[in-house]
């Protein structure tokens, strides 16, 4: 298993980023958190990673935290939770506002990731609150998990604003990996765009997030 890279960010993306390790190339699947607290391309990085191993692929899930990769482990052993789903659940909660969703019974929050219906985040709360390890960061009271984007004010100034173009192909490959259809991503990102407001891919993929999330039923 492959607990651990570090190499050359040789390509960054919401979803994904490519590192160059002695010349090899590992492609490691992310949350947005972690994105958010990458490098600029070309600078070393340390990403701590998982290796699932299926029929027809071996796939990398890398993370930025213990507790991160820790609460992706525990998703992913829940009935009916899949890998790609752990990483939506993170990558659109974060860590301390997922944890704080599931120790305190708050379905509706739950309820916020794509593709979770109230039984599915009842049963997140049934198999995972008595699993969560004491001292996990946890959300303040009322917090949205935007709190986690991760890296400085200085980290964030120092990062070149994409083009509207970039910006917004980025966000569509995202939003779609995340689980939302493309209608209705078009939709969202053609009204966020539509301004100028929206300058890097963290603001915009939050922002999409607040509009596309809604209570789901099952």
């Amino acid at each position: 298993m492959i607990a651990l890279l570090r190499g050359i960010l040789a390509e960054k993306h919401p979803d994904h980023v490519i590192l160059d390790v002695g010349g090899v190339g590992y492609r490691v699947f992310i949350t947005l958190f972690t994105y958010e607290k990458l490098p600029n391309l070309g600078e070393e990085v340390r990403i701590l990673t998982l290796t699932y191993v299926r029929e027809d692929a071996l796939h990398l899930y890398g993370f930025s935290s213990p507790e991160e990769k820790m609460l992706f482990v525990l998703l992913n052993n829940v009935t009916g939770i899949g890998t790609r789903l752990a990483i939506s659940a993170l990558s659109t909660l974060g860590t301390s506002t997922l944890a704080t969703a599931i120790m305190t019974d708050d379905l509706n929050t739950l309820c916020l990731i794509p593709g979770v219906g109230r039984k599915t985040a009842q049963r997140l709360v049934i198999e995972l609150k008595d699993r969560l390890p004491a001292g996990l960061p946890v959300a303040p009271v009322g917090g949205t998990g935007q709190g986690e984007s991760g890296g400085s004010g200085t980290e964030a100034a120092a990062l070149q604003p994409p083009s509207r173009t970039l910006l917004r192909e980025e966000l569509t490959s995202a939003l779609m990996n995340l689980g939302y259809k493309r209608p209705e991503v078009e939709r969202v990102l053609g009204q966020l765009l539509s301004g100028s407001r929206i300058a890097t891919v963290g603001e915009g993929l939050r922002a999409a997030l607040r509009a596309l999330a809604r209570p789901v039923t099952e």
